[in-house]
């Protein structure tokens, strides 16, 4: 058997490659060529001359011509033209090449790297280098000469798809079929367009450049031309925010929320891994930790809100509904998630194969001020929410939270008193800690502001959740991480068994965070930094700990930290 399989850049042909390779057992003749033929016309040459060994794939963009063809046809080589939505086939090669990997999917995408979307370099990219893309793929359509397999199918149904293959290509062994898929799809992003809440990052002024170059034959295969008059996008997002509303108000909402440092991002993880949760984090809905604007900070104003609704129609006709504020503030807040859900293009994203029940998001708060803002407006804004409150020992969250710190400002590189105190306590030099002025104002600030935090979501989130308030200690997660995910799942409402515990504990390990480091292996430069309990005694002696966290005490020994 001989495949050729092809299709424009950014199409997935290397997905369906790596699946037929495993499912039929052929050999990767991109690998073993180094460089595949440029072009149809070195295709042909290189056939003709046997270089193209039987139980063998090759994987390329070529254009369908006549002779390419007729030399497969003679050579007994079956050919397949992979074809995906065009919208996303170009939002794919712009955002690779404008990530931070920079990762350019075909060599002409230089030349969108850096560039705004508005700018006129996308305009002549999408005219010459995608036109010709495209116009690639249509060539297949156009001679019905290949089998033809749309990406988004694959992706949602990869068995059906290698069994409709199957026909063409002889007959596949079920159990190397369920090997294949497994082995290559599990972990696949879907990035298609497969749920109709899925919406592109394209701005319209893209999408009516691309109207103009799709080729019709694209239309036969179900791509349809997308609007791209302002009134019509507007009308779509709201009419796909409407079915959002309507299908997902009512599932489970969580909040993960703590003091900065605390474990927030780890809770936010574990969530993030299990196939019922979509996630969002940070999205600054009420809280200033950069002293940032917060989203909600007008309507949460009372000042702000009462000089517009007292002068507005609306409050002068109906004074009694002045908690519209909350009602507002949820459906921004809704909004917000419905639409980074939809430019999500991961099966964290609505692109999912399993079904959304619950929906978290993390906060992480480093004024008490944000805390008990956050604390009273979650419970006028969903009144069934769940809150999850994780706390740390506040040694380790201030020494966490100087290392972070630190890490910013070498990136930014700054230098201060706190780059040169952590440097000198790297080298070993941490004997006189509290001798520096400014180091012990900095840890006596953090006991203070743990101290309000702790204290607010915990004496507040029992009096207004009662049973829908969850305290986590992050050193409970670390040293039993399967009895608590449990715990915390079923807190939830969420799936808990062993087995899917254990498959997102390992997910959401440090070692799987950290790329590779084991717990207490230190890296300053990363966020995830040692990922252990009791750090602070490398740095902080019982009794400098004692005199420095003596506005914490009581609370710490209330949550067991002697």
């Amino acid at each position: 058997m001989r495949i050729l399989l092809t299709g424009q850049p950014a199409s997935g042909i290397f997905l369906l490659a790596a699946l037929l390779r495993r499912a039929y057992g052929l050999d990767d003749l991109n690998t073993a060529l180094g460089e595949p033929p440029e072009d149809a016309a070195a295709l042909v040459e290189r056939v003709k001359k046997n270089g193209f060994p039987d139980q063998s794939l090759l994987a390329w963009h070529y254009r369908a011509d006549d002779e390419l063809l007729k030399t497969c046809r003679d050579q007994d080589i079956h050919m397949i033209c992979m074809i995906r939505d065009p919208y996303m086939v170009f939002e794919t090669l712009y955002l690779h090449a404008n990530g931070s990997r920079g990762m350019l999917a075909v060599p002409e995408a230089a030349q969108i790297r850096d560039v705004s979307l508005a700018a006129p370099e996308i305009t002549a990219f999408v005219h010459d280098v995608f036109a010709r893309h495209l116009q690639l793929t249509a060539s297949w359509q156009e001679r019905d000469a290949a089998l033809m397999v749309r990406q988004e199918d694959l992706l949602m149904a990869p068995d059906e798809v290698m069994q409709s293959l199957s026909v063409g290509l002889g007959g596949l062994e079920a159990g190397k079929l369920a090997t294949a898929i497994h082995e290559v799809m599990e972990t696949h992003a879907l990035g298609s367009v497969g749920n109709p809440l899925s919406d592109s990052r394209l701005p319209h002024s893209v999408t009516c450049e691309l109207n103009e170059v799709i080729p019709e034959a694209f239309g036969a295969l179900g791509y349809e031309k997308r609007p791209c008059a302002p009134e019509a996008v507007m009308n779509a997002r709201m009419h796909d925010f409407a079915r959002f509303l309507d299908l997902y108000t009512e599932r489970q909402r969580i909040f993960l929320v703590g003091h900065g440092k605390s474990g927030t991002t780890w809770l936010h993880m574990l969530f993030f891994h299990h196939p019922n949760a979509a996630v969002v984090a940070e999205r600054r809905l009420f809280e200033h930790p950069d002293e940032n604007k917060a989203l909600l900070d007008n309507l949460l104003d009372d000042d702000w809100f009462d000089s517009w609704f007292q002068s507005s129609s609306f409050g002068v006709t109906a004074p009694e509904q002045a908690d519209v504020r909350y009602q507002f503030s949820r459906l921004m807040s809704d909004y917000l998630l419905y639409r980074a859900l939809a430019v999500r293009k991961t099966p964290k994203g609505f692109e999912r194969k399993t079904p959304i029940t619950h929906f978290s998001e993390k906060i992480a708060l480093n004024t008490e001020q944000d805390a008990q803002l956050t604390i009273n407006t979650l419970r006028k804004l969903y009144p069934d929410t769940k809150i999850v409150h994780i706390v740390r020992d506040p040694r380790d969250v201030a020494v966490s939270a100087m290392f972070h710190s630190y890490r910013n400002f070498r990136e930014k590189r700054e230098r201060n008193w706190i780059t040169d105190f952590v440097e000198s306590v790297l080298e070993g030099k941490n004997d006189n800690l509290l001798k520096k002025q400014a180091v012990s104002a900095y840890f006596k600030s953090h006991a203070r502001a743990w101290n309000r935090i702790a204290s607010i979501f915990h004496e507040q989130g029992k009096l207004l959740y009662g049973d829908n308030y969850l305290l986590v200690r992050y050193e409970d997660l670390l040293q039993e991480p399967r009895e608590q995910v449990s715990r915390l799942f079923a807190f939830a409402g969420l799936s808990h068994d062993p087995a899917r515990v254990a498959d997102v504990v390992e997910k959401a390990s440090f070692k799987n965070l950290s790329r590779g480091r084991k717990a207490g292996e230190q890296d300053s430069s990363s966020f995830y930094r040692k990922g252990v309990a009791g750090d602070w005694k490398n740095y902080l002696s019982p009794e400098a700990s004692h005199k420095v966290f003596k506005d914490a005490r009581e609370l710490m020994k209330q949550f067991g930290y002697e």
